[in-house]
């Protein structure tokens, strides 16, 4: 969604109270909380999907200042990496920054977020241009909130996945990761319902750990069944999906379970250090808890066939 759009779509949200100088917003999610603070007459408030992870953190473990600005540049050095979309990744004062373009508000970048190397403080740059400074604004608007995340994971707190993330009656977290298109939404709903069942999201689940396990932590970026749970969990089974004539479940060896993981989890591709961090908690995940390939069919004896297996 494009910041105008985005800015009309918040227009119902109902952000902190401002006073003359600032304004605050805040989130947790997985654990890490973020504290976004305005300055001048930016007005803030938080994407409607993201108010159940809404907190009311003082000092939160990252912290961004925002402001506007009447003007942004891309830098005149190439780019550490390129999305091939919105946004563009720079090495920048012994930090990271993103710029934002959009062909629909023209060939200068809309906003730019810098950052530290741990990712704990931050500064965004709104080109006041391109929003109308009366509404309230979502500065960390997608895809910047999950870069973000991401980026903060990276430096030793866990790995973000496409996964849909059950938490069933019999006391096993279970993980189906997929691809887009492997069954992560269609997994969601056979499960939703289930006496005793909490499904944490359809689409993105984030992994820690914490007291020598693995949690899986619900996340706000959904997918088509637009389930976001502010909750967690012990992960006790991996299982990656595959849509299948009949339902089967093939164990896999720890060698193949690292490499089919890696490709399913969001990596920072221009961070050397935050590649080789996901690779360690990957060999890590699979050498705790079982993978398994899961080829099934859309039906609810899809469900019977992984309790079966428990």
């Amino acid at each position: 969604m494009h910041p105008a759009q985005h800015n009309s779509a918040l227009q119902s949200a109902d952000p902190a109270p401002c006073g003359v100088a600032a304004c605050r917003v805040a989130f947790t999610v997985a654990g890490i909380s973020f504290g976004i603070s305005s300055h001048g007459d930016v007005k803030l408030a938080l994407e409607p999907g993201l108010l159940p992870f809404a907190s009311g953190n003082p000092s939160c473990d990252v912290e961004i200042d925002v402001t506007w600005t009447d003007r942004l540049e891309l830098p005149a050095v190439p780019p550490t990496f390129e999305s091939g979309g919105l946004w563009r990744a720079y090495v920048e004062d012994d930090g990271f920054a993103f710029y934002f373009q959009s062909a629909y508000l023209g060939s200068a970048p809309y906003k730019k977020a810098r950052f530290d190397r741990s990712f704990r403080r931050g500064r965004v740059l709104l080109l006041k241009s391109c929003f109308d400074a009366a509404r309230p604004v979502y500065p960390l608007e997608y895809p910047l909130d999950e870069l973000l995340m991401i980026h903060r994971l990276s430096t030793g707190s866990g790995v973000e996945v496409h996964g849909c993330g059950v938490l069933a009656g019999d006391g096993l977290g279970r993980l189906f990761v997929g691809h887009s298109g492997a069954g992560k939404s269609t997994t969601s709903r056979l499960w939703l319902g289930r006496p005793g069942v909490c499904v944490l999201s359809d689409d993105r689940i984030i992994l820690r750990e914490s007291a020598g396990r693995i949690f899986m932590h619900g996340t706000p970026w959904h997918g088509d069944a637009g389930i976001a749970v502010q909750a967690s969990g012990p992960l006790d089974r991996i299982y990656l999906i595959e849509h299948g004539q009949r339902n089967e479940i093939v164990p896999l060896q720890s060698s193949r379970s690292v490499a089919e993981l890696f490709t399913r989890t969001f990596v920072p591709h221009h961070s050397a250090a935050g590649l080789a961090h996901v690779l360690r908690f990957i060999e890590h995940a699979v050498r705790t808890v079982p993978v398994s390939v899961f080829r099934f069919v859309p039906h609810p004896d899809a469900v019977e066939a992984i309790l079966r297996a428990a």
